[in-house]
């Protein structure tokens, strides 16, 4: 029995892994981040998804909007202190899950070290389409960029299922921009 409790709690915690997002933040160590207030939202053609798929990308822009309000930042597209656009990519990754399979042998009383059991390891790999979701926040003023999120693995085929990685992922993200900027 206590072989099958743990089986299940591994396939489990396997399967967490494999579903969960990774987020990375990069600044400028030297930003002005408390001077920031008002924002604009940029389209970029080429990597939004914008004409490709206008429901996930109004999705994305509009959680992106909605975050950063929260953060106590204003929309202003005649004069914002920043441009905030995303870019979405598709890439191929691999994945590698080890398969290990064993037959153990009762030993007498004379143990032989080459008996005990037979076992075979293997791994099974399998390709997958990875979606990077990245949010670049650049000043107005000097267009120089101050601030970059990226979440790995965010996007899914089940628009469900990608709406709430998508705001999780977005969530998160912007949760680390409002740490940069003090009292928010």
């Amino acid at each position: 029995m206590r072989i099958h409790i743990g089986l299940v709690v591994l396939l489990v915690l396997a399967a967490v892994s494999v579903s969960a997002m990774d987020i990375y933040v990069d600044f400028d160590r030297s930003g002005r981040f408390s001077w920031y207030k008002t924002y604009a939202y940029v389209d970029t053609e080429e990597t939004s998804l914008k004409g490709h798929n206008d429901l996930m990308h109004s999705r994305i822009k509009n959680a992106i909007e909605h975050y950063l309000s929260q953060g106590r930042m204003t929309e202003n597209t005649h004069d914002p202190n920043l441009f905030v656009t995303y870019h979405a990519l598709s890439s191929q990754a691999m994945r590698v899950d080890p398969v290990s399979f064993g037959v153990g042998f009762g030993g007498g009383w004379a143990r032989d070290p080459y008996w005990g059991g037979v076992g075979i390891s293997t791994a099974n790999t399998s390709t997958y389409e990875q979606g990077t979701l990245i949010i670049d926040i650049w000043e107005a003023e000097t267009k120089k960029l101050v601030w970059r999120g990226v979440a790995v693995d965010v996007f899914s085929d089940n628009p469900d299922k990608a709406d709430k990685k998508i705001n999780k992922a977005i969530e998160k993200m912007i949760k680390k921009w409002r740490k940069m900027k003090p009292g928010l």
